[in-house]
């Protein structure tokens, strides 16, 4: 999942990969939930790593790691009971040059 986090990994790998003219920049925009700080966590818990890691805990760690989550996520509740957590991404842009035999 974090394999292309850095800028230059991208690049690296999209130029060997043969493609030109590579921008990178920065996104972030906000993610919001709109059910508080304990349904954000399940959310954020049941999904990609964060559900393969809870599948791997035990009962004790799993009911830690969501009473642990949910109060780090109450910092960013909002007075209507909006979670909101800022996103990064990167937005990456490429040409491919074209191949004569792509064509066919």
């Amino acid at each position: 999942m974090f394999s292309q986090a850095s800028a230059d990994r991208i690049d690296e790998v999209l130029t060997a990969a043969g493609f030109t003219g590579v921008t990178i920049s920065r996104a972030q925009a906000y993610g919001s939930w709109e059910h508080g700080a304990e349904d954000a966590a399940e959310f954020l818990l049941g999904t990609g790593p964060a559900r393969h890691l809870m599948e791997q805990a035990d009962t004790t760690g799993r009911a830690r790691a969501r009473r642990t989550l949910t109060e780090l996520l109450r910092d960013h509740e909002a007075s209507d009971d909006t979670v909101r957590l800022l996103s990064t991404s990167w937005l990456v842009t490429a040409h491919r040059p074209v191949d004569r035999s792509d064509r066919l």
